[in-house]
Formats: structure tokens, sequence, C-alpha cells
């Protein structure tokens, strides 16, 4: 059998796992990392050597965790193959070129501002890297067997997201699964995830707390709060991936649950200036809440009391959502410290995705992998679905550290 070398390179927000075997190089996942400051800098750190001699990149989604480091990494020179499935090719060009306009906006922003440190502020990316980074993706059908230098991979769906993923990769009788977040198995519109194929290895994302079932009641009190005190409600959420959320806040107001409010959605496909005096819900990207046009809003918003922010979903660890989620007095935006005024409401999981129960049946259905890597989640969350699948399921189930190679 060969020997396979696994790298993890992404740390708990960028997933980045380099697998090596049979003399190819293989990266599932090239995302872009999220969090604080030490760490958002290595977006813009020199793309290491071992990146250079990929063979192929592997997307699980376009979501920016799972794909925004890929137009730097075509940026400084690489252009092999980058395979994923049809929709994740589909939303990627909106995704990366949403952020690539964002992040440029910022760089302005900060330059002007003075704010932007002892040198020049620059963007991860730019639009020109986000053209080049899609020309090379090549779409693959779920489930359809693809070879590549000696090596075998296919997509599996994941659920949660349009076109996720989770994929297999073998070679020379050895075999490694990576399933980042997975959708739940009851989502209303998303199709749930394909079940586990058998691997020696498994790369699993850390689970979230599942969804309690009163999401849309307390989305609902949030947006009533807000509007009896003559306030708005502003929503972070991605440029692809919010459907579910625009969705909500249609069933909600056809129900009469809430006010039939004006819904701006400050994105690339309702882009406006700014908010009306008038209560409204107001859906501004990034999700994370640390770069992009949501800035501008939490500034005007936060010191106002009158108004509410509703975080959906898992905050990245040491993101501005994150601190926001935390409870902290003041953000700052943009070189200016922002007193917390508003009403901050968190709401957990959204329901796209599946819950520890759901996970660990997912991963259980199939004969254990010799080992099982948690990755993609705060430390303690790995840590305790870890032991969960130890506990419970008798795995040998590691949280490995940032940049640790293993053999599997």
């Amino acid at each position: 059998m060969s020997e396979v070398r696994l790298t993890f390179l992404g740390g708990p927000t960028g997933a980045r796992h380099l697998l090596e075997l049979s003399g190819t190089r293989i990266l599932a996942g090239c995302g872009l990392f999220a969090g604080p400051d030490a760490l958002w800098r290595r977006n813009f750190s020199p793309v290491p050597d071992e990146l250079h001699a990929l063979d192929a990149v592997l997307l699980p989604s376009a979501d920016l965790g799972h794909a925004g480091f890929l137009p730097q990494l075509v940026a400084e020179g690489w252009h092999g193959p980058v395979f994923a499935t049809p929709g994740t090719a589909a939303l990627l060009p909106i995704a990366l070129s949403d952020a690539a306009t964002q992040f440029t906006e910022d760089a302005l922003a900060a330059e002007a501002g003075g704010w932007a440190g002892p040198g020049p502020a620059v963007p991860p990316f730019r639009a020109e890297d986000v053209s080049q980074a899609v020309a090379l993706v090549r779409p693959v059908e779920y489930g359809t067997l693809q070879e590549l230098g000696g090596v075998e991979f296919e997509f599996g769906r994941a659920g949660g997201r349009l076109g996720a993923a989770w994929v297999r990769i073998r070679a020379g009788g050895r075999s490694v699964v990576f399933a980042g977040p997975l959708g739940a198995a009851e989502h209303a519109w998303l199709c749930p995830p394909d079940p586990r194929p058998r691997s020696d290895a498994l790369v699993l994302a850390a689970p979230s707390p599942a969804c309690d079932g009163h999401l849309a009641g307390r989305f609902a009190a949030a947006v009533h709060r807000a509007v009896n005190r003559g306030g708005s409600v502003l929503v972070p959420a991605p440029a692809v991936g919010g459907e579910g959320l625009l969705m909500m806040v249609d069933e909600l107001m056809a129900a009469g649950k809430i006010p039939k409010l004006p819904v701006v959605l400050d994105s690339p496909a309702g882009l406006v200036e700014q908010v009306s005096d008038r209560p409204s819900i107001v859906v501004a990207g990034l999700a994370t809440a640390d770069s992009g046009r949501v800035l501008r809003h939490l500034a005007e918003m936060l010191p106002d009391p009158r108004n509410g922010v509703v975080l959906l979903g898992p905050s990245a660890p040491g993101t501005r959502a994150a601190q926001l989620a935390s409870g902290t007095r003041q953000l700052k935006i943009r070189g200016r410290y922002v007193p917390v005024r508003a009403e901050v409401t968190a709401l957990g999981s959204t329901g796209e995705f599946a819950g520890p129960a759901e996970v660990l049946a997912w991963a259980t259905a199939t004969p254990p992998p010799e080992t099982a890597f948690v990755v993609e989640g705060e430390a303690a969350a790995s840590e305790a679905f870890a032991k969960t699948l130890h506990a419970e399921a008798g795995w040998c189930a590691v949280v490995p550290e940032d940049g640790e190679r293993v053999l599997c």
C-alpha cells in the first residue's frame, strides 16, 4: 500500500488539507482565514512552497472558508485544475467577485482613513485574480469517479449549502474522506447528505449546536422588539447562501408574524446607498462582520439603542460577529471604536446544518475509519465532538494542530 501524508494547513476557519499520495499532491479546500488580526494576516503571506507544487485543488463549496484563498494561490502563479460540483462552480464567481469588491473597498477606506498600518492597505485578492481563478474550475457531477495521476476522487452531497460536497480520495489501496459542515437531513429545500463512504481516514468538520426549532419565532421576536422601539434590524449574511434567510423573512411577512417592512439587500443583487429612516430589515455581507458592506451599517446602527442586530448561525472565533455574540460593549470599525447600544440577538443554528447527533449518526452508519480528524471549529467544539466519537463509537478521534502532518 502507498503511504499517504496529510497536512492540516487551515486552522479553525479556513479549510486547507494537503494530501500527498502516489506522487500526487491534492489540496482539499482552499479557504480564507477569518478572525483575529494574526489569523487574518496569514491571508497575505506568500503561498507556502508545497502549495505551488499542487497537482489539483478540490473545492467542497463556494463558501469563503472553503474557496476564498484560491484567487491568491492563482495570483502567485499556480494554474492547475480546480475541481468542484456544478453548483459550486456556478456560485464561485458570485461569491469571490463580491468578496473582491468588498475587500477592495475596505482597503481603499483604510488607506484614506489612515488606519492601514505601516504599509499600504491591500485586499487579499482583486477582481482580476477572481477571473483567473474561476477559469481553472472544472465541474464534476456528484458520484462521478475522476482520475488524476493515479489518484481517484469523487464528490458526494454534503447538504447545508447549494453545491456543497464531501470528497473521497483514494490511491494505492488507501482512502481519505473530507467532509465539511453537513446539512440537516430534514431541511425543507436542501438535499440531505449522501451516506459516508468507507475510508481509512475521515476529516470531519466539528458540528455546530443543533437548531432548536424556534428560529423563525425568535427572529420574529427580535424584529418586533426593534420595530416597537422605532428601529431597524441588521443581519450580516454571505453573498451566497443567504437564501434561507430571505425565504424565512418572506414567509413571516406573508403569515403576518412580522410587519411588512422594507428588506434592504445590500449585495450585488440589490445594492443600496443608504437605509431609509423608517424601520427596515437590512441584509449585508460579510457574515463574519469583519469586512465588507456590513461594516458601514454596523457603524451607523450599533450606537442607536432602537436598532437590533441579528446573528444567524455560529460565529467564527475572533471575528466581529463573535465579539458581538459574546456581548462586547464596543466594536472597532475602520479605525474607530463604536459603542454597542443596539440589541444583539445571536440565534445560533439556522437549521441548514446538522447538529452533533445527526453528524454522529451520519459518521457511524458506516464502518469506522482508522482515524477521524475533527477540524473547522472552535477548539472546545472540536474537542467535545472528538470525545463523543471516542466515547459513543469507540473511534480514534483527534483534533489536529494547525500545520500538523500525519500518516494515514
